[in-house]
């Protein structure tokens, strides 16, 4: 671990180095594909200060999922730049539309949708009125990228090209990094960090490490692998889609060549670690993957005429204050999980987790790590959603018993599945097990799902559940789509994630907006999943109900503060 750390800490120092380049007052698709790689190497660097820092170990799963679908992306765009770079404003409109519906379906309220649309004034057209925006078509989701790079899987390289190789040389080459037995498999790996769920939070369970804070370390390197990866790729892909943003003082080729080599150590590194080696051919040609055409008619409030954009004068200061104030509530009681006999697995990581993801919260978004708090955010809305749903109405046992069943065999459904995938694809069935196999002091559960199972209820439903207490109980999931924006790297995402204020233009803040819902959507969720986590620890003691109610008190004092800011609910 001592190398793959080393290695990766290596490749991010080395991309620091990289001026970004933005052109103002050009086509909105040109600063978008210019964002991209500033975004990408922001995500990574917070990722590798989120390593071994005694907290948000499954944030780390997180962004490197979303830095794997990047990759994925960038590489698609290169292909063929000219006729696919324009699908980046396409997407933006497309965002926005589902946007629309959520706040339309839930009847939910947003008198500042227009922030939320357009967050950057002065840089460059982001109304989506103008006619290239309009007749743009949108980007391939994630999973038909993914289809498609399985189906072509590049030859690995036994020598890279290092020095002098033009772009889709190099394109290749770092597609040959990515390339790996069970890929699917770990995707799915991925995906469980980045929601939040009980097969993610496991990624935390090292046999040397803290429950919910630690990562095990073959799932640190494979996380590792695809961010290392997934950074090159956007990289080289934004130089293909818009060359015209290299900085003149960097010589291209010297500097293409170091990242290279330093991807390729990083990538040698993890693999020394999780073992995964190289895939199986495909057993299909490649297909063709094309923009997408607008499948419907764009709802109106999707754009927004230049007189309706508004001032970046949003203030999320009385947010912060409340949020801190929360935190230290949060900090005033705490309980050890194994003070009250042999507890289940998913209530200590329920609350060790939620402990760690918070706190990676409150320590990202004012040391130049904010987009980890949205990231961590929307892990906390998730799995608060899920845990309410599972420990509503305690007193019904036939009803919990129920619901503890669908719970639990939904992510043995998920373990038997990712494993499968990873032994029809190169893994032995034995080394994808050994993924998901706790350590030595862990008690392992039963394995078999119930026949005819039940799948849970759509994350939609459960956080309509869990916004029940509110005066627009729709407004979670309108606020975890907005996250989601963010996470999912999209052209709405995108621009949260800088300012521009005084002619300068801020490229790692974000917008007072994104802020003030991340910190309060935060605080909701840590509330309910420690305030019952807690509870269920200490069986219902008279100090764990006080701290419930003081951390749902004081969330709601955060919501009170947030909601002038974010305007949901």
């Amino acid at each position: 671990m001592v190398l793959l750390r080393a290695a990766t800490r290596a490749l991010r120092f080395h991309l620091d180095t990289l001026p970004a380049v933005f052109h103002f007052d050009g086509p909105g698709d040109q600063f978008l594909a210019e964002s991209a790689f500033p975004f990408a190497r922001w995500r990574y660097a917070c990722a590798t200060s989120l390593l071994g820092s005694g907290m948000g170990g499954t944030v780390v799963g997180a962004l490197a999922r979303s830095l794997f679908d990047d990759g994925l992306l960038w590489q698609w765009v290169a292909q063929c730049p000219a006729e696919r770079r324009p699908a980046l404003l396409g997407s933006m409109l497309e965002e926005r539309d589902r946007i629309c519906g959520y706040l339309s379906a839930h009847d939910v309220s947003c008198p500042n949708l227009a922030r939320w649309f357009v967050p950057l004034d002065g840089v460059t057209d982001l109304t989506g009125a103008s006619l290239e925006a309009l007749s743009a078509p949108s980007l391939p989701d994630a999973a038909e990228l993914l289809d498609g790079f399985l189906a072509s899987p590049p030859v690995q390289q036994t020598q890279p090209v290092l020095q002098g190789g033009g772009i889709e040389d190099l394109l290749q080459a770092a597609r040959g990094m990515l390339a790996m037995s069970g890929l699917r498999g770990a995707v799915m790996v991925l995906g469980h960090a980045g929601h939040g769920n009980l097969l993610g939070m496991q990624s935390s369970l090292a046999a040397d490490g803290v429950p919910g804070h630690d990562l095990r370390p073959d799932h640190e390197a494979l996380f590792m692998h695809v961010a290392a990866v997934g950074v090159t790729v956007t990289l080289l892909g934004a130089c293909a889609a818009v060359p015209e943003s290299w900085p003149p003082e960097v010589e291209q080729a010297g500097f293409l060549g170091t990242l290279m080599r330093l991807t390729e150590e990083a990538v040698a590194a993890a693999r020394a670690v999780h073992g995964l080696g190289d895939p199986k051919p495909p057993v299909t040609g490649p297909s063709k993957i094309r923009a997408r055409e607008r499948s419907r008619r764009l709802r109106s409030a999707a754009i927004i005429t230049r007189g309706d954009v508004l001032p970046d004068l949003g203030n999320a200061g009385p947010v912060v204050s409340k949020a801190r104030t929360y935190g230290d509530f949060v900090s005033s009681w705490v309980t050890s999980p194994w003070a009250h006999g042999d507890p289940k697995l998913a209530s200590v990581l329920a609350y060790t987790s939620a402990h760690s993801t918070f706190a990676t919260v409150m320590n990202g978004f004012d040391n130049h790590a904010a987009v980890t708090s949205v990231f961590a955010a929307r892990m906390l809305l998730e799995e608060a959603a899920r845990f309410t749903w599972l420990a509503q109405d305690v007193e019904d046992e036939e009803a919990f018993a129920q619901r503890s069943t669908r719970y639990f065999d939904e992510f043995r459904a998920r373990k038997k599945k990712t494993i499968a995938l990873f032994s029809s694809n190169g893994v032995a069935r034995t080394a994808a097990a050994r993924l998901f196999e706790p350590p030595g002091n862990v008690v392992a559960g039963p394995e078999a799902v119930s026949k005819g199972r039940q799948p849970l209820p759509s994350i939609d439903e459960m956080l309509l559940q869990l916004g029940a207490p509110y005066p627009e109980p729709g407004w979670l999931p309108v606020a975890y789509s907005l996250l989601s924006q963010v996470t999912h790297s999209t052209p709405v995402g995108l621009v949260h994630m800088a300012r521009y204020r005084e002619d300068t233009l801020s490229a790692h803040d974000i917008s007072p907006e994104m802020l003030a819902l991340a910190l309060d959507v935060a605080c909701l969720g840590s509330a309910r999943l420690l305030g019952m986590s807690g509870l269920i620890l200490t069986h219902g003691s008279d100090e764990a109900r006080q701290y419930a109610f003081g951390l749902e008190k004081h969330a709601l004092a955060v919501h009170d503060a947030a909601r002038l800011v974010h305007w949901l609910d």
